[in-house]
Parts: C-alpha cells; sequence; structure tokens
C-alpha cells in the first residue's frame, strides 16, 4: 500500500483552514481554477476543471475531511486523503493522510501535496497584504478622524520691554 503522510503549520485559524479546504471561492484562490465542492458525505466533488474527482467520505467541520481522490489518468478507485485540523497555539496543525496512491505516480503526487495544494493554501493564508498608496492613505484618514481639535484660546501678549 502507498501511503504519503505528511504534516503542515499554518499561521490561521482551523475555520480559514477548513474554508480553504472546502469553499470554492476559495479554493479557487489558491488552485487558479474551478471547484465543485458540497460538503455532504457521499457527494461528488471535483477540483483542477474536474480533472481530479470523487467523493466526500467523511465531514466533522473544521476538524476532519476525508475524500475519495482520483486524477483522470489513475486507475484506482480506492485512494483515499484524510485532512485532519488541530488548533495549535500559532495557528492550525493539518495532517495529510493519502492511502493508496498510484504507484507510478507516487513521488508526484507526494510532491503536489506541497507545490499545489497544502502548500499553496499555506502560502495563501500566510501571506502579508501588499501595501499600496491608499493602504497608508486610509491609515492616515482613521488616525486624523480620532485626533481631537482643540480649540485655541487666544493669550495676551506679552509687551516688549526696551
Amino acid at each position: 500500500m502507498n501511503t504519503i503522510k505528511q504534516t503542515y503549520e499554518i499561521a490561521a485559524t482551523p475555520a480559514q483552514v477548513w474554508r480553504a479546504l472546502t469553499d470554492p471561492k476559495v479554493i479557487r484562490k489558491w488552485s487558479d481554477a474551478d471547484a465543485i465542492f458540497p460538503l455532504e458525505p457521499g457527494a461528488a466533488y471535483s477540483l483542477w476543471d474536474g480533472t481530479i474527482g470523487g467523493q466526500i467520505v467523511e465531514v466533522v467541520p473544521r476538524k476532519k475531511l476525508a475524500q475519495t481522490w482520483k486524477p483522470e489518468n489513475w486507475t484506482r478507485d480506492d485512494s483515499v486523503v484524510t485532512f485532519t485540523l488541530t488548533p495549535v497555539s500559532k495557528g492550525t496543525r493539518v495532517d495529510l493522510l493519502h492511502e493508496n496512491v498510484e504507484e507510478w505516480d507516487f513521488e508526484g503526487t507526494r510532491e503536489g501535496w506541497d507545490a499545489y495544494y497544502l502548500g499553496a493554501i499555506k502560502r495563501m493564508l500566510e501571506a502579508k497584504p501588499v501595501k499600496t498608496r491608499n493602504t497608508k492613505l486610509a491609515k492616515r484618514t482613521k488616525v486624523a478622524k480620532k485626533v481631537k481639535v482643540v480649540k485655541k484660546v487666544p493669550t495676551k501678549k506679552s509687551k516688549k520691554i526696551g
């Protein structure tokens, strides 16, 4: 049996990681492709414009997701991927277990999890927002709105000696 085990620590909440794994709009952001992902055991899903598909096996929101895995060029129908999410001090630990990987594609699949899937999710969720001139201007405007304007009180001018 060809099994892949990988662990990722992602600086994001389990809810954020869960959305990245299951929400088609977020999947599109990190994969740059369309996805269909109904969160119901037995439902069919597809990723990367349909080149990978299967069925949802188990759903425990924000904790565990299991699904069959079948790229269009695989002959196996019994490959299963399980993602287990655990909160940790700096975010979420994701344990990946991929069982029954097609033997001829084992190395490519192992590398693919990092390059195109969990690694892509990690890079997306941990990316720093790009600051633009407008972002800086908006922050200055917020600060300016918080500053209280103090009314100036006229003072007597001191007399010049001499």
